[in-house]
């Protein structure tokens, strides 16, 4: 009966360890399930979170560069995000939308104006910039005011120019206009004869220089200019033009163009073509007006001034350009009964610039003018 007893208390007893061990087992078990769930939840916690992060990273690109790809891809991205963070992102992208949308509108309106400058078009422009409030929108609203206000700036200097035609214009109404220009100059004997026969008698002409005289005489293409005479380009060394390349054609005309316009401080804006010639290469080379003439004395020929006077007795006529040479002496003493004789005619001596304003409204670029 004792062992019995002894057998059963034994029995009871492995009961309670082996129900403890196992209790202490399954904690242990529970426990292990428990952290390596919580492991899977942050990882998934993390793994989303990273999600969040690319779709922002990709929302605030898309903001930068606002090309289309890049809006393409953050509306993706921003997709497969829980209902909260996509909301609200979404908003931010459909934001994004209407900015550029503005912006667009606002470029049209100002690209438009800008195509045609006017007054008009200058109001549109500055109406639709209020539009452009937000401070995403300041750095477009800040470069479109600056176009606009360059285009007020030409729009201001067309009207200025407007005016000074018409001054011009009305100054020299009713008037018979005749221009004498002289070709392939500055010559350090003849040229500042001439220069005081012009002073003198108190009449303006053009001089279309050679660069390389320019570069040789600076201090006489100044005189000219200083004496209130016009100084332009008739290329460099008096190469015909047609027989160049077109990069042969700019280099001739604008080398010197350049220099006679630092030197006399003024920015005249035509050439004269050696021999006449030209086409319309040479024309489309740079943006100065060719300026042939309607009356040639053809002074080179002779080795007195007769002749030469006789031509302009002979041709002239309202509206003409004169051509001559003050590299020749006969041609130097032929302009002072040229300027008796046709003053006494009723002729007033103007530049070429101011021939072209009054019968043209002023020379274009890339046109040839002949006078009349």
């Amino acid at each position: 009966m004792k062992q019995r007893r002894l057998k059963s208390k034994g029995a009871k007893k492995a009961f309670w360890k082996l129900t403890l061990l196992i209790g202490a087992l399954l904690i242990v078990v529970a426990g292990v399930g428990t952290y390596y769930y919580d492991q899977g939840v942050q990882k998934q916690k993390i793994a989303y979170e990273k999600q969040v992060d690319e779709a922002r990273n990709a929302k605030d690109k898309a903001y930068d560069s606002r090309k289309a790809n890049d809006i393409e891809q953050a509306h993706k991205l921003i997709d497969k995000l829980h209902v909260k963070d996509k909301t609200s992102l979404d908003k931010s992208m459909s934001q994004l939308t209407n900015y550029l949308s503005e912006i667009d509108k606002v470029n049209q309106i100002v690209a438009k104006a800008h195509e045609n400058i006017s007054e008009e078009g200058i109001k549109s422009s500055e109406e639709a910039l209020e539009l452009l409030k937000a401070p995403y929108e300041k750095s477009d609203k800040e470069a479109l005011a600056k176009q606009v206000n360059a285009d007020k700036q030409i729009l201001i200097e067309r009207q200025k120019e407007a005016e000074r035609i018409a001054n011009v214009q009305n100054q020299y109404a009713n008037k018979k206009l005749i221009a004498l220009t002289f070709d392939d100059g500055p010559n350090p004997n003849t040229t500042p004869q001439l220069l005081k026969i012009l002073s003198d008698a108190q009449v303006p002409a053009t001089f279309f220089a050679l660069g390389k005289q320019a570069q040789a005489c600076p201090q006489i293409i100044k005189e000219e200019a200083d004496r209130g005479n016009e100084v332009a380009s008739h290329t460099w060394d008096h190469k015909d033009l047609v027989t160049l390349s077109p990069d042969q054609q700019k280099q001739e005309i604008e080398s010197a163009n350049q220099l006679i316009n630092k030197i006399t401080g003024k920015n005249v804006t035509l050439f004269r073509p050696p021999y006449g010639s030209y086409n319309k290469s040479v024309l489309s080379q740079t943006n100065l007006s060719a300026v042939n003439w309607t009356v040639d004395t053809n002074d080179w020929r002779y080795r007195t001034s007769a002749p030469v006077v006789q031509n302009v007795s002979t041709y002239a006529h309202d509206g003409a350009i004169i051509l001559m040479h003050d590299i020749h002496q006969w041609s130097v003493d032929a302009v002072p009964q040229i300027i008796q004789n046709l003053k006494a005619q009723g002729y007033t001596f103007v530049t070429v610039s101011t021939l072209l304003t009054v019968q043209d409204g002023g020379a274009k670029a890339q046109q040839v003018y002949f006078g009349r």
